[in-house]
């Protein structure tokens, strides 16, 4: 009976932590078209160079303030672990919407670009990261 109460004790946390906690993180999703409202777009990380990259941020909870710190920083080859990182862009972004953000950018060389959004309240801690590569 001990045994069967306390496996049930666990599988109850299990199911909290994984149901429960992940449906409110904020998520970031890449495309090669425009984000729509039915959600039919095709996610993926690898794009071409010159190739428009949509990205969109999720926040189910709603982002604290109307600003946002979009980052991107490139890192030049996998091959290099340390070496070949350089902030490639850096943007405040004001919302239309309080819950989502959609934009794009393009990359003309080749790399791993990683996307690191902030709450302009707290600079220190990003909200989600993303990486995408380019070839």
């Amino acid at each position: 009976m001990r045994k069967i109460l306390s496996f049930l004790v666990c599988l109850f946390f299990v199911l909290l932590l994984t149901v429960g906690f992940g449906s409110n993180k904020t998520k970031i999703a890449f495309s090669s078209a425009p984000f729509t409202k039915d959600g039919n777009n095709a996610i993926k990380t690898a794009f071409s160079t010159g190739e428009r990259v949509y990205f969109g941020i999720y926040n189910p909870k709603g982002f604290k303030t109307r600003l946002i710190k979009v980052q991107i920083i490139k890192k030049e080859s996998e091959k290099s672990e340390f070496w070949g990182y350089e902030y490639f862009y850096n943007r405040t972004a004001e919302l239309d919407n309080k819950n989502y953000y959609t934009d794009y950018i393009t990359f003309n060389n080749p790399a791993f670009y990683i996307f690191r959004i902030f709450e302009y309240t707290d600079l220190n801690e990003p909200l989600v990261s993303g990486i995408i590569k380019v070839e």
